[in-house]
């Protein structure tokens, strides 16, 4: 599950950025173009901040279940592990 917040943290912070960037090009353009980016910005703000909350609460709600799934991909590993090492040392 870390791996996968630390994806989505990187997303929203990459996502941060696009909109300061935006939002700058905004400021150096004419004013009548500036009053409707200026509004489709606080809109994308907006969705960010909400995907944000709404992923925290499901990466909280599914604690468990990304822990399972964590847990089983590394018993999954480990028996492909000793699977290899079984038939290598039988074939010498």
């Amino acid at each position: 599950m870390e791996q996968t917040k630390g994806k989505a943290e990187e997303f929203f912070s990459k996502a941060g950025k696009k909109i300061d960037h935006l939002f700058s090009e905004i400021n150096k353009s004419n004013i009548s173009e500036k009053l409707e980016l200026k509004e489709r910005l606080q809109e994308l703000k907006r969705n960010k901040e909400s995907l944000e909350k709404d992923f925290d609460q499901f990466a909280e709600d599914n604690k468990e279940v990304f822990k399972d799934i964590a847990n089983s991909f590394e018993e999954s590993f480990e028996d492909i592990k000793n699977i290899f090492r079984k038939k290598k040392n039988q074939n010498g």
